[in-house]
């Protein structure tokens, strides 16, 4: 990625008209459309000599040879750490919010299925919420599957019938004999304890088993703040529509393949989630993304500390978005959560 001190303060104002006309026309922005928009001094020669050493920094790209330039994730980088202040969101929005939310503020999970359907609504993206309640349940059985290569899936099953998933990769491929052995000899540790003892006993599990048992025992120890360090609870939405045209990036088979694979799997989101708690807002962008189906979007996140109740808000879209828009909006949200 480039330096942010490689742009000029003229190049960094003409990338910001740039993110914003594109945004908000969707179609690649020329030194024409750029003059006539912004009734700009500048020759066209002049503006095309900006937009070319953009180019050359990475900061915008040609979909093709004779098109208009478009931001490139470096670009939206560089945009999205300029925004500075954020402004409140409408006056409207908190009001809907706080009509949604009716007399029963204290059903968490009602609260987190009524703020990430307003939010897919307001944006028309996906609308996140993560919450994570206190560790306060206990462990039914932990359950452990097999996937390609050395990647194993930890299920949690806590004793009130609720799951927690994790991807996990191991050091090796083991047989599934060695496998079901290990995670006999843990839920004979873990089963009906308190979440927030397991860690504890994990490792006291890994100490004194040998071999694969051992081994096994140290990678689930491992996801033990993630497995048992509360009750994680995902909730996101995407709202239904006959048309495209709010968000016609999705016209693109392979960002929906992606999307399809995202809403169905709630343990990408949740490994794409965990570590944003306590940053307070966190923008990644494109390639920016350690899990692949996302390298297609940006993700948008306000960490809430909210007493008896952690959580995240988010936006999943795609990497046009109105980041200023979307970043007033999770905060003003936030700040009502926090209240409520």
């Amino acid at each position: 990625m480039m330096a942010i001190n490689d742009v000029t303060s003229v190049e960094s104002g003409m990338l910001r008209s740039i993110v914003d006309l594109y945004i908000k026309t969707r179609k690649p922005v020329s030194s024409k459309m750029l003059k006539k928009r912004y009734r700009l001094q500048s020759s066209s020669a002049n503006i095309r000599a900006i937009l070319n050493r953009l180019e050359s920094k990475g900061y915008l790209y040609k979909p093709h040879v004779s098109s208009g330039r478009v931001p490139s994730d470096t670009g939206y980088r560089l945009y999205v750490d300029g925004i500075g202040r954020i402004g409140k969101p409408a006056r409207r929005v908190v009001e809907q919010l706080k009509s949604r939310m009716g007399r029963d503020r204290g059903d968490i999970r009602g609260v987190m299925t009524i703020t990430s359907r307003l939010i897919s609504e307001l944006t028309s993206c996906v609308g996140l919420m993560v919450g994570v309640l206190g560790p306060g349940g206990r462990v039914g059985r932990l359950e452990m599957v097999q996937r390609e290569g050395k990647r194993v899936l930890a299920v949690l099953c806590t004793e009130d019938g609720r799951e927690r998933i994790v991807e996990v990769e191991m050091d090796r491929r083991y047989r599934p004999r060695a496998i079901e052995r290990a995670v006999q000899i843990i839920n004979e540790r873990i089963a009906g304890c308190r979440l927030d003892e397991v860690a504890v006993r994990l490792a006291g599990c890994a100490r004194e088993c040998t071999g694969p048992d051992r081994e096994i025992a140290g990678v689930v120890a491992g996801e033990a703040d993630f497995l048992f360090g509360g009750t994680y609870d995902l909730e996101y939405y995407l709202r239904r529509t006959d048309s495209i045209e709010d968000i016609p990036e999705m016209q693109d088979p392979r960002i929906l393949r992606s999307l399809v694979t995202l809403m169905g799997e709630k343990s990408l989101m949740l490994r794409a989630m965990r570590n944003r708690f306590g940053r307070g807002v966190m923008v990644t962008i494109g390639a920016e993304n350690e899990i692949e189906e996302l390298k297609e979007f940006s993700v948008v996140t306000r960490a809430i500390p909210a007493g008896r109740c952690e959580g995240l808000l988010g936006v999943l879209g795609p990497t046009r978005m109105s980041y200023r828009s979307v970043l007033s909006l999770l905060d003003g949200m936030a700040r009502e959560l926090i209240e409520l």
